[in-house]
């Protein structure tokens, strides 16, 4: 049975959401606050998968404990492939893993480093804003396009989040930078070493076929099969592929809570529950 969007099966199954991005990235809203969502939303477990940063995760544990949430250990890394970008998501991994903080330590810096390109991409076009201002967007989190966004709407550049990357910010337009360059191939390794599974984001976004397939030999655990992205022909698609290899399926809201963005539908694009019971079987214990 298809499951639809509003992850609602005919035996009202428990839900969890396995794709949400907090302030320590791109996301508006803070750990803790997002926990608070999860469980007004009736959510059993919830994944922050912030952009190549683990800090969220021990700022959300203490009141997932409190509320009964179960909180995964996520991330959603960055990684470059046949000129695609393709983004990686970790569940269960260790992230307190010292080769993997040191790896998140270098993503923090290549993204300021992208950041400062692009605005001087933007300058040369007339446009101009400060890198400082684009830090102080970020909080200290993990610096990404939206903030690069934020800072042209303040500045009254464009009109909107949607503007900003139409005109400025996105894979096809004249400021855009490509994201951190490494080989998915690592990704899945790191991931891996730190007891983690691996999951290819949204594939229906940006990965052709052929790519995907061969992303699969790297040793993908499995695919996010639910996303906003996704239409039901689309999730069907993908999870004939995982079924296909063998691979476990995955999925979420991809929340970050940007009115320009998206509704308030926190809650709404979940997946069940029995999907993480599987994540974990396949978990190799030491």
């Amino acid at each position: 049975m298809p499951y639809s969007l509003s992850g609602v099966g005919h035996n009202g199954f428990e839900k969890a959401d396995l794709h949400i991005h907090t302030k320590c990235s791109d996301g508006v809203f803070t750990p803790e606050e997002i926990v608070l969502k999860a469980k007004k939303a009736g959510l059993k477990a919830i994944s922050i998968t912030d952009h190549d940063s683990v800090s969220g995760i021990d700022k959300a544990k203490p009141l997932a404990i409190q509320h009964g949430i179960e909180l995964i250990n996520g991330v959603e890394m960055s990684s470059t492939y046949q000129d695609h970008d393709i983004h990686i998501l970790g569940y269960f991994f260790d992230h307190k893993n010292p080769e993997l903080q040191r790896y998140l330590d270098h993503c923090r810096q290549l993204r300021t480093n992208r950041a400062e390109r692009m605005v001087q991409k933007l300058a040369k076009m007339g446009v101009k804003i400060e890198i400082e201002q684009i830090i102080l967007k970020a909080q200290n989190g993990s610096v990404g396009r939206p903030h690069i966004a934020a800072v042209l709407q303040d500045g009254g550049f464009v009109r909107s989040f949607s503007e900003a990357f139409s005109k400025y910010l996105g894979s096809h337009s004249p400021a855009y930078v490509k994201s951190i360059e490494t080989h998915p191939a690592e990704i899945i390794r790191l991931l891996n070493e730190a007891s983690g599974l691996s999951f290819l984001a949204h594939p229906g976004q940006n990965v052709p076929d052929e790519i995907l397939r061969q992303l699969i030999t790297f040793g993908l655990d499995g695919i996010e099969i639910i996303h906003p992205s996704h239409d039901v022909y689309k999730q069907n698609y993908y999870r004939e592929i995982a079924n296909e290899y063998f691979l476990l399926f995955s999925g979420g809201s991809d929340y970050h809570g940007l009115k320009d963005q998206e509704e308030d539908h926190f809650g709404q694009t979940t997946i069940p529950y029995e999907w993480v019971t599987k994540m974990k079987s396949r978990i190799v214990t030491v």
